[in-house]
């Protein structure tokens, strides 16, 4: 089973949030993929912590990351924040085709629009907020914009007749451009819509498929999209060799049409991509919080503490910790508050010892933590934050739950708990109080996943984890755990929600069958190439109220084989019966031994008594001569001792 455990992990966190079933062309990639193609990147600025803050890296492409424009000139215009101020300075592409733009205090607050030409091809970013807390890095790429130019040449791509363009090993399709798509049934036509911006699927999308006629007749047919951001059109295998398809929906940047294509001649399905890559229509994006880091311009032993509200603006007058904790658990903590700028200044902390460091601040109620950094005598520590308003309404929390269970030695089950939780709103959830999170009943051996120990506390041993501070809104919050459950072949998963479930699944490897809990019969998840590593079968165990609980049970589990079990317990069984006829049987001293055993003691104690110690022992000797005349007085087989022996 240990080789199954990590494509069963891998599966079913992709299965559950990844949200795309485009059979590993779409949202599944090979380790070290790059994430989506450099040109439907292009222009998009993105919020990077390895870059200096307050600086841009622009990087110009002639088409992919294997060809850098070096020497091309980048133009970088700037505006201020009130607009009574512009520049536009220049950059020479290096050898990587990266022009960094430095200097830029003059402009904080205000806008920044990278261009350049690529031969021939003028390309603009998108407007770059300029932050002195916050480096940005933005791609250029020739041909962005011109989807066509991936499929080949534009009378290619035009043509219903033309393959469709195939993403190669490592590569992903562009939005629009049609492929084939293994796994899915000859004349089956899935269509995903993803907002490429947060990697997250476009739910309840109404698409429309045209189907064009040679005589420019056309049909049209429309599908929703799932929960995972797929429409399905299926039953194209009867259309006419000359009918184009063109796929169609109305996202939030606008409608989005894919190129013609066509099925004829497809073994398998086909699938195509219809994304949002422009800038968002809602308001500002929060920048990203940068994790704790070491700069060299902050004096060794010294922490910065920049704290901002939602809307990105320094709080003043927050109470600031950094708390210091040893291996053996000894805390030391120094304190300071914020100032106008938001920044709290904490120096002369000792160096002295090994231990973790983190920040703490007070706000609206609630503790807020960062996460742990260490300090060393080279340079000090930048760390940010950012805190909301709180809330107790439970109504914002949505969450999702994934049981995924497999079989392991001497009659236990591994249950991977993933459990995601989403905070709706602008205020963050906090009841008022740290509060438990509760594996199932008669969990054991529980482990923090990877991430969620950012959020969620353990205690060794301990069957359940604790949520010290609040749940922050509008991202996705990683609260997955692992334990085992005990089994007799069947393992019962008893849970109660901890927060509203708007999704709940169980996937179980090939063998083990969900028998209680299932809403609907189990599928199989996304996969690449229609295989799949391990055979996997997911069950749609439904939404749960808050407090009310998951009864499921697993049946099929690998349990010890019984016949050892029963041959030692019977070979102990014979060994104690031995044991005790042999100890019923054992032979017994005669009467008149134990008493000339008792004689001679009693004879070796009075030589060595004193005068004064000698009657008590005589009185008893007097006794053993009695009993021993006694004994010669009868038969020697009124003696049951002696009759034992003359039968020896």
């Amino acid at each position: 089973m240990t080789a199954s455990r990590r494509p069963l992990r891998a599966a079913a966190l992709a299965f559950l949030f990844v949200g795309t079933c485009l059979a590993g062309q779409a949202s599944a990639q090979p380790a070290g993929g790059p994430p989506i193609d450099p040109r439907a990147m292009s222009g998009i600025p993105r919020a990077d912590p390895q870059t200096e803050p307050g600086t841009i890296t622009v990087r110009a492409l002639l088409g992919s990351f294997s060809q850098p424009a070096v020497g091309v000139t980048v133009e970088l215009e700037l505006k201020s924040q009130d607009g009574s101020k512009t520049e536009t300075r220049t950059a020479v592409a290096g050898q990587d085709g990266r022009a960094n733009f430095t200097d830029l205090a003059a402009f904080h607050g205000g806008t920044a629009v990278a261009r350049a030409d690529l031969e021939g091809e003028r390309q603009s970013s998108q407007p770059i907020a300029l932050s002195p807390t916050q480096g940005y890095r933005v791609l250029l790429v020739k041909g962005a914009g011109s989807t066509g130019a991936a499929a080949g040449s534009p009378g290619a791509t035009s043509s219903p007749t033309a393959p469709p363009s195939q993403p190669g090993p490592g590569e992903v399709p562009l939005p629009g451009v049609a492929f084939t798509n293994p796994g899915t049934p000859k004349g089956t036509l899935l269509v995903g819509t993803l907002d490429l911006r947060a990697g997250t699927p476009l739910e309840r999308v109404k698409v429309r498929l045209v189907l064009t006629g040679p005589d420019g007749k056309a049909e049209t047919r429309e599908a929703i999209s799932d929960a995972r951001g797929t429409a399905r059109f299926p039953g194209l295998d009867e259309l006419a060799a000359d009918v184009s398809l063109v796929a169609e929906a109305d996202l939030p940047t606008g409608t989005e049409r894919s190129q013609p294509f066509s099925l004829v001649g497809k073994d398998v399905g086909m699938a195509v991509v219809l994304a949002v890559i422009g800038p968002r229509t809602a308001g500002p994006q929060r920048r990203q919080m940068m994790g704790p880091r070491a700069v060299p311009t902050i004096l060794p032993g010294s922490v910065r503490v920049t704290v901002v509200g939602p809307d990105d603006q320094p709080i003043n007058g927050i109470p600031v910790t950094i708390v210091k904790q040893d291996s053996t658990g000894f805390s030391k903590r120094f304190e300071d508050a914020t100032g106008e700028d938001g920044v709290a200044r904490i120096a002369d902390i000792p160096l002295t010892g090994e231990g973790l460091f983190h920040a703490e601040a007070s706000y609206a109620g609630a503790p807020w933590k960062s996460s742990f950094f260490t300090l060393d005598e080279r340079m000090g520590v930048a760390v940010e934050m950012r805190v909301y308003p709180v809330t107790t309404d439970l109504t914002r929390v949505r969450s999702a739950v994934q049981f995924g269970v497999e079989s392991m030695e001497n009659d236990l089950a591994r249950v991977d708990h993933l459990f995601q939780v989403y905070v709706d709103g602008d205020s963050a959830y906090w009841p008022g109080k740290p509060y438990k999170l509760a594996a199932a009943d008669g969990a054991t051996g529980l482990v923090v996943r990877d991430r969620a120990d950012q959020v969620l506390e353990h205690e060794a041993e301990a069957p359940f984890t604790t949520i010290t501070g609040p749940l922050p809104p509008g991202e996705l919050i990683d609260l997955s755990t692992a334990y085992l459950l005990e089994h007799d072949g069947t393992a019962e998963i008893h849970w109660a929600a901890p927060f509203p479930i708007v999704d709940g699944r169980a996937v179980v490897v090939d063998g083990l069958k969900l028998t209680k809990g299932a809403k609907k019969p189990p599928v199989k998840p996304p996969h690449e190439n229609g295989e799949s590593r391990v055979d996997l079968d997911v069950y749609d165990v439904g939404a749960m109220a808050q407090g009310q609980a998951y009864d499921l049970v697993v049946d099929g589990l690998v349990t010890r084989p019984r016949t050892y079990k029963w041959l030692g317990l019977g070979f102990g069984l014979f060994v104690a019966f031995a044991c005790g006829l042999a100890f019923a049987l054992r032979p017994r001293a005669s009467l008149r031994e134990r008493l000339l055993k008792r004689k001679a003691a009693l004879l070796r104690k009075l030589e060595a008594a004193g005068p004064g110690e000698r009657e008590p022992i005589v009185a008893a000797l007097d006794q053993v001569y009695c009993q021993l005349d006694a004994l010669d007085s009868r038969p020697r087989h009124a003696d049951p001792g002696a009759a034992w022996q003359d039968k020896k």
